[in-house]
């Protein structure tokens, strides 16, 4: 229903039927009182009046988790994509790609909730723009507060991001074997919580999606194995476990080197760096506004956990950052 301007509609967390290409054609062309409240009849509004008086428009979408805001945004994106004008292949292309962020920004920013089996862990905002014609020409995402806390924990029966479910279980002969790759069981990161599964939702069709939606946006597969890369370090440093030192209780030890030297091989770096970020921090003292010295300072086991998550959280945001910017690069 309507309450002025602004629609209120429901979830109803099941498939009514009032989404299909027959209905998003009706609402086409029709004043926004002429049919009943509908989302399509806030895209088309939008999209009219812009057209109409050459002024930027902006469709806000509010709501508390799992109230359908992320379903919402993808219908006001399904629509202008249909009735913007253009036949040419470049503005296809454009709207192939606003359509693709779709899949691709909710595997590496959505993820299953108590509330929400796909609820948005992110806020986006994303700009359409237009030519004279109302023709699509291009669109740029902006991303903010990513939860980043998600990667390293999550609530008893909650799951973290959707693209670690995915890849843990429908990884290729090529990244499982080179990457370590196995069941999402086996991996801290993903089975602490107890949930590897969700309801009416493929994770192996999901990447599928995510992977074609990879393709459209122009991502290479070299840079698809570079992400893929990432997500395998991540996934394996939530395996490394410490004990206290042999020498001393307040310092900490790694139980598994092997663990460590193969995080070091999908970072590329040294196992004895990966080692040493892990279980210490490099303080250097000022002296006279000249270098001073340095030292490394040893981490007992709470201090060494939260170095191992804290990098695993800073990877993902940056592989989350160039994932949004790559997409930006593309759809300009």
């Amino acid at each position: 229903t309507y309450i002025g301007n602004v629609l209120i509609s429901v979830n109803p967390f099941k498939d009514l039927g009032i989404y299909t290409p027959q209905v998003l054609k009706s609402y086409e062309n029709k004043n926004r009182m002429e049919l009943a409240p509908h989302v399509y009849a806030i895209a088309e509004g939008a999209f009219r009046n812009m057209i109409a008086y050459s002024e930027d428009q902006c469709v806000i979408i509010s709501g508390e988790s799992g109230a359908g805001k992320t379903e919402a945004a993808k219908k006001i994106m399904e629509y202008i994509a249909a009735v913007s004008g253009g036949n040419s292949s470049s503005i296809k292309e454009i709207k192939d790609m606003v359509l693709a962020t779709n899949p691709l920004l909710e595997s590496f920013g959505c993820a299953k909730t108590l509330r929400n089996n796909n609820s948005s862990r992110h806020g986006k905002y994303l700009e359409i723009q237009f030519n004279a014609g109302g023709e699509p020409v291009g669109a740029m995402i902006t991303n903010y507060l990513l939860e980043k806390n998600r990667v390293v924990g999550q609530i008893q029966n909650e799951r973290n991001f959707h693209i670690f479910y995915q890849f843990t279980k429908s990884a290729s002969d090529e990244y499982r074997q080179n990457f370590g790759i196995s069941g999402p069981e086996n991996f801290l990161y993903t089975s602490k919580a107890g949930c590897l599964d969700v309801p009416n939702m493929d994770d192996s069709r999901e990447y599928a999606d995510t992977l074609k939606a990879m393709s459209v946006i122009g991502i290479s597969t070299a840079e698809q194995d570079q992400i893929h890369r990432m997500l395998a370090a991540i996934l394996w440093l939530g395996n490394v476990q410490f004990v206290p030192h042999k020498d001393d209780d307040n310092m900490s030890q790694i139980t598994d080197p092997d663990i460590t030297a193969f995080i070091a091989y999908l970072l590329e770096s040294t196992p004895e760096l990966v080692s040493k970020v892990l279980v210490s921090r490099t303080i250097e003292t000022p002296r006279g506004g000249r270098r001073g010295s340095v030292y490394d300072v040893p981490l007992n086991i709470a201090q060494a956990e939260s170095a191992r998550n804290g990098l695993a959280k800073a990877i993902y945001d940056r592989l989350f950052d160039w994932i949004v910017m790559r997409v930006n690069q593309a759809m300009q």
